[in-house]
């Protein structure tokens, strides 16, 4: 079936309810929020720059987002310098308060075919101390679950936590084999791409990335969003060599973010053995409940796009200074 809409890539992320367990957004957004990013990628000399969102999903510092976050397609090859922003212990609105935990960030691994991507934080303080997402194996997955999403969208606040449900399972998405998608009507928009889409465990179902806005006609559309399959990045994460553990199902768990580990219990990622089978997705017959109307739960305190980028390259107009400092001292 071809859909006729136009689609526009964006990075978000969400947190969602389900069943056997009571969806709490606050307390999801709580015990999640801090594994979620602010990033910014730029060219040197550029008068642009992408901004998105990821997820931590290892303990020393393994990011997961969106191809097309990193990606400048009018040089068609990503950006040269990317920066990630961790989140602040309270978002006060303060653009340079609220993004001055600034680390820079190299690109592991990304596919333009399956819209994902894999960063690395460049900090050696970061050594099996971050907060980190789960990914689900989206086998208490079906429609009609509730969802969440954190991100940080355009003209919106950073962090900001939206609610919605599953509303569809679409496999192949725009043709492109094994690119199995989530459609929500979480509200996201352009800054919310490669954020996570969470359930009410606490864990990723999916990585938010883009909107459907134009139909046939021009007509506007409303609720369509999609969502990339967590089983899907799984995969690909195996094909390029790195593996990760999918999340635990005890419900007796208080918090999918874990603060201290055993090497055993580890869950970022790790080379992948030879022979490893391949995780297999279980699809779980769809709810009947009604959806939610999607709702704004944190307090919305804007941001530019602009502000952000010229802090960035303040950063790099600063270094290009510094080290013509240092050569025309020898």
């Amino acid at each position: 079936m071809r859909f006729l809409v136009s689609l526009i890539g964006l990075s978000l992320c969400f947190i969602s309810p389900a069943s056997g367990r009571d969806f709490d957004p606050k307390r999801i957004y709580q015990e999640t929020s801090k594994a979620v990013v602010l990033i910014s990628a730029v060219n040197r000399g550029q008068r642009f720059a992408s901004n998105g969102t990821g997820s931590i999903i290892s303990e020393d510092g393994l990011i997961l987002t969106n191809a097309h976050v990193i990606f400048n397609e009018e040089r068609k090859k990503p950006f040269d310098t990317i920066r990630v922003f961790l989140k602040p212990e309270r978002v006060t609105g303060n653009l340079k308060n609220d993004t001055s935990r600034k680390f820079k960030a190299t690109l592991v691994h990304y596919s333009n075919q399956l819209d994902l991507a894999i960063l690395k934080i460049q900090n050696p303080k970061f050594s099996n101390s971050l907060p980190l997402l789960e990914l689900s194996d989206l086998s208490r997955t079906s429609i009609g679950d509730p969802v969440l999403a954190i991100g940080h969208p355009e003209q919106g606040g950073l962090w900001t936590l939206t609610t919605g449900t599953i509303s569809s399972l679409i496999e192949n998405f725009d043709g492109t084999r094994g690119k199995d998608v989530f459609q929500t009507e979480t509200s996201i928009n352009k800054g919310n791409s490669g954020g996570p889409l969470i359930d009410q465990y606490g864990h990723m179902v999916g990585i938010n990335s883009m909107i459907a806005r134009k139909g046939k006609g021009g007509l506007t559309i409303t609720d369509v969003n999609f969502s990339i399959k967590s089983t899907v990045a799984m995969k690909w994460m195996h094909s390029v060599g790195y593996s990760q553990h999918y999340a635990m199902h005890q419900e007796q768990e208080s918090s999918p973010l874990k603060e201290k580990h055993t090497p055993t219990e580890n869950a970022g990622i790790v080379p992948v053995p030879t022979q490893k089978p391949e995780p297999t997705e279980i699809k779980p017959e769809p709810k009947q409940d009604p959806p939610k109307e999607p709702e704004i739960l944190t307090e919305v305190r804007p941001y530019k796009e602009q502000d952000l980028f010229e802090q960035v390259e303040d950063e790099l107009e600063d270094m290009m200074e510094e080290m013509k400092g240092r050569i025309g001292s020898h």
